[in-house]
C-alpha cells in the first residue's frame, strides 16, 4: 500500500479556511500523493493537457480543477482569475510555483504566480515540501519505475499576505519548500 509520511500536520490550516498550497513539482504522481495524503480539499491549477486525459483527467474537470495553457496568456488570465475565484469562495487552491516538474528532482526558480493569486484572494500562502518521490516517476518516465517508497510531505507554516511584499512572500516559500527536502532535492542556487 502506498501511504507517504504526512509531517507537519499541525501546520494545516483548519478545514474550512481557503489557502494557497505551493508545493515542489518533481513528478506526475504528485497530485496523487497530495490528494491521497493531506486532509483537506482543494482545487489544482493545472497544465491543460492533464485534464485532457481520460478518466484522471475528465475526474479533475468534473470536480472543478483549472486548466492552464502555459504559454497562452489568454488561458493564463482566465486560470489566474478561476483561481482567484476559486479561493475567494472558500476553496483552496495547490499550485505548483515551478510552472512544471523538476527534471532532476532538485526544487527550481519559483514564479510569483500564485503569489499575486493568493495577495488578490486575500488568503494565507502554505509552503509544502514532497520528498523522494521524483525518482518512482522521473519526468523521463511514461509510468512509475517502482512501487514509490520512503516519500514524505511536509506541510510548513502558514505565511499571512497580507501587509508583505510578493518578494518577500514568494522568498518564504522558496525557503520553506527548500528546507524540508532532503539534500539530494534541495536548490542548488540556495534561494529564489
Amino acid at each position: 500500500c502506498y501511504s507517504p509520511k504526512l509531517l507537519g500536520k499541525e501546520n494545516l490550516p483548519p478545514k474550512d479556511e481557503a489557502v494557497m498550497y505551493i508545493p515542489n513539482h518533481c513528478s506526475y504522481l504528485d497530485i496523487f500523493t497530495l490528494s491521497g495524503t493531506v486532509p483537506r480539499a482543494f482545487k489544482y491549477l493545472s497544465k491543460q493537457e492533464i485534464l485532457q486525459i481520460p478518466i484522471i483527467g475528465w475526474a479533475m474537470q468534473m470536480a472543478g480543477h483549472i486548466g492552464i495553457k502555459r504559454m497562452d496568456k489568454r488561458s493564463q488570465l482566465e486560470a489566474f482569475k478561476a483561481a482567484v475565484d476559486a479561493l475567494k469562495k472558500g476553496n483552496s487552491v495547490v499550485t505548483f510555483a515551478e510552472g512544471t516538474r523538476s527534471p532532476d528532482g532538485r526544487l527550481q526558480t519559483m514564479k510569483a504566480g500564485s503569489i499575486k493569486m493568493a495577495v488578490k484572494a486575500g488568503v494565507k500562502v502554505v509552503p509544502v515540501s514532497i520528498s523522494n518521490l521524483y525518482k518512482w516517476m522521473p519526468t523521463s518516465a511514461i509510468t512509475p519505475l517502482a512501487f514509490p517508497r520512503n516519500v514524505s510531505v511536509r506541510i510548513h507554516p502558514a505565511m499571512d499576505t497580507k501587509g508583505k511584499t510578493e518578494e518577500e512572500i514568494l522568498e518564504y516559500v522558496f525557503r520553506s519548500v527548500n528546507s524540508g527536502l532532503p539534500e539530494h532535492q534541495k536548490s542548488l542556487k540556495g534561494s529564489n
